[in-house]
């Protein structure tokens, strides 16, 4: 497959409402055992119910920047919602919610940046990539009249319609990544293109790291993109196949692939596991028609930490049985070698440094923190969660706060390692 000429990959960028008409099925994290949300067609009826229904699942959130001594909240919704809290917890309720898009659209990701002298909210999923003024959020919250608003991003980036999809959908963005060094915003995607980068300030598409010549063509998801610019303009990339991708953002050149389970087993001396049944000889768990995934990375400094699970081929099992495992594992990002890993009985769904703790901290499947040594690797406690099944996790520096978010439309807010507070979407 040759690449798209500019001109046409930028025309077919340009900002246009997105069809309702829901063509391709769409494989995003793993269950729980509740299934409060389900896999399957992006119609799935989880999505049509009421925007306010605690049914709905929260896939991101991210705290603001402290303005005036406040910090806020701020998390998207599987029914098209960002909800914005008080982080204080003076109210469990959101201040406002945002209706991004239609009820029927999921989206996956929120994130802070700053860019040329603003504070942007960076918004993905269904739609694209949604680009709002954090501004535009504070004069609504101070002139609030109803709970529900509307407010227009500034910019809006859709992936070109994908090869993959007969239909010509545009696929979803699950995650992004800036680099401020460059202005440049990646997006994960779900199609054989993988990973979008756009400059923000001509607000065009530069390339994709995919296509044939890069050898990324399978249309794999990808869960997650990891921009590290002082490294080099290193650019990180996970998801279904397995692997953690490493490639030059600058050329947007490949430049290594490492399959977990490989590495894994290859390094079987620095392996530890967390579950019964030792035997990691053939890594047991992740055979017999499983996939490994990769689900969740963050870096604290030199060191990445990437998390993720085994799924099965049709997608459909639930992740509690006695032969699923998932994992952890850390980087030497500079050499690229691999650090250490833990093999789990549950297969987690997103991971994050915690500076305050010098602990990375997982959560997935299990409803439950799971905490890691940053320089060892090694699990150092767990703490329980109201969402059965954890799908973001966020954390603030000052005042220090994790939190946890995921099924039921709550998230769990922890002072260290002790639960705080609850937030109901």
């Amino acid at each position: 497959r040759h690449p798209l000429p500019p001109t046409i990959i930028e025309a077919m960028i340009r900002l246009s409402p997105l069809s309702t008409d829901f063509a391709a099925s769409k494989r995003k994290f793993f269950r729980s055992t509740t299934n409060e949300y389900s896999y399957g067609s992006r119609s799935s009826t989880s999505c049509k119910k009421s925007r306010l229904s605690t049914s709905c699942t929260l896939f991101g959130s991210a705290f603001s920047p402290t303005l005036s001594g406040k910090t806020y909240l701020v998390a998207c919704t599987s029914n098209g919602l960002i909800c914005v809290w008080d982080s204080t917890g003076a109210s469990t309720e959101p201040i406002i919610r945002v209706e991004a898009t239609t009820a029927d659209k999921v989206l996956y990701d929120v994130q802070f940046i700053e860019s040329s002298g603003d504070t942007l909210l960076v918004v993905s999923g269904d739609p694209g990539i949604l680009l709002y003024k954090w501004s535009a959020f504070l004069n609504a919250m101070d002139n609030l009249i109803d709970g529900n608003v509307v407010l227009e991003p500034i910019a809006k980036f859709k992936p070109h319609p994908s090869p993959s999809d007969a239909f010509g959908e545009p696929v979803e963005i699950n995650c992004t990544s800036y680099s401020a060094v460059d202005n440049m915003l990646y997006g994960g995607a779900g199609d054989a293109f993988g990973c979008y980068q756009w400059d923000l300030r001509s607000e065009k598409l530069v390339g994709t790291f995919g296509g044939a010549e890069n050898n990324r063509c399978s249309g794999d998801y990808l869960h997650d993109v990891l921009s590290i610019p002082i490294n080099n303009h290193l650019v990180l990339t996970a998801g279904e196949d397995g692997a953690i991708t490493f490639w030059d953002g600058k050329e947007r050149k490949l430049i290594e692939t490492m399959n977990v389970q490989n590495t894994m087993n290859t390094n079987k001396q620095s392996v530890s596991w967390q579950v019964q049944n030792k035997g990691f000889g053939s890594t047991q768990q992740w055979s017999s028609g499983s996939n490994l995934w990769v689900s969740s990375m963050d870096n604290k400094g030199d060191w990445l930490a990437a998390v993720g699970g085994s799924e099965s081929g049709n997608n459909m099992s639930l992740r509690s049985g006695p032969n699923t495992a998932g994992f952890m594992a850390t980087w030497h990002l500079p050499t690229r070698t691999f650090n250490s890993g833990s093999v789990t009985r549950e297969s987690y769904n997103a991971i994050t440094y915690n500076q305050n703790l010098d602990s990375f901290v997982s959560g997935g499947n299990n409803g439950r923190l799971t905490f890691w040594d940053s320089a060892t690797g090694e699990c150092t406690g767990r703490s329980g969660c109201t969402p059965s099944m954890i799908y973001t996790l966020s954390c603030n520096t000052v005042p220090s706060m994790i939190v946890a978010g995921g099924t039921g439309g709550s998230l769990d807010c922890f002072i260290d390692r002790v639960k705080a507070s609850n937030f109901t979407t």
